[in-house]
């Protein structure tokens, strides 16, 4: 059975709910970005993995993700910042170990080649003279508004090759006053946040909302986090 990890906010104290009083009257979004390691990772950032209206939180608030992945395949190869990805042809769930092969009439197809234990390896068998594509992992998280297999990296696969696309479980999150979408590609964090990884040790995240500044940080006495400034480029903290 796959681990379940969690990352918790409670906006019951008096404090934290005032904060995000303000959170909703000012349309912030809480976003979150997930990191992945591949060939041929697109150069204008990373998907925004989800994005939630504060609007849409009180209370006690679980974001919770298994590591299970689909395989999704859009059929722009440029990919520029602030495009958002769509998921054209979305495969079935496929555990880590597993060679999947993308036809050419959409479909997908488990191929027989050996793949690392952390990976999923995809090959694009369209034709030679068919364009390149942007493929990908979507991971699963529960959300407020439910289960959801969402995309949260971008690799460019030219027809006939073969990646190994590799997800990491460090993730970074951001309170933003910003109307992204989940796929929309940014380079760059949008405010002040915070950076944490997944481990077998560490498997729930305890998080508030600062004053002020709005910064995602840990809860004093529960695992930390790493303080991430607006404007840092997204790919160095998630892929690298």
């Amino acid at each position: 059975m796959s681990t379940t990890y969690k990352i918790n906010f409670d906006f019951t104290s008096s404090e934290q709910r005032l904060i995000l009083d303000y959170l909703q009257q000012n349309q912030y979004q809480l976003l979150g970005y997930k990191g992945a390691k591949g060939t041929g990772q697109i150069t204008a950032g990373v998907p925004t993995w989800f994005s939630v209206p504060f609007g849409n939180i009180f209370g006690m608030v679980d974001i919770d993700y298994q590591p299970k992945y689909k395989v999704y395949i859009f059929n722009k190869a440029k990919i520029a910042a602030n495009t958002t990805i769509e998921m054209q042809s979305l495969s079935v769930e496929y555990g880590l170990g597993t060679s999947v092969i993308f036809n050419q009439d959409g479909s997908f197809s488990t191929g027989s080649e050996s793949v690392p234990a952390d990976s999923i390896r995809l090959k694009n068998n369209r034709p030679a003279d068919t364009p390149d594509l942007t493929v990908g992992l979507a991971g699963l998280v529960n959300l407020p508004s439910g289960n959801q297999y969402l995309p949260f990296c971008a690799f460019t696969l030219p027809p006939q090759n073969s990646l190994n696309m590799t997800p990491q479980e460090t993730i970074c999150l951001f309170a933003a006053r910003t109307a992204l979408q989940s796929g929309n590609v940014q380079g760059n964090a949008a405010a002040p946040g915070c950076e944490f990884s997944f481990s077998a040790s560490t498997i729930e995240y305890f998080l508030q909302i600062l004053a002020s500044t709005y910064q995602v940080t840990n809860v004093p006495g529960t695992p930390g986090v790493k303080s991430v400034a607006s404007g840092e480029t997204l790919t160095k903290l998630l892929n690298s």
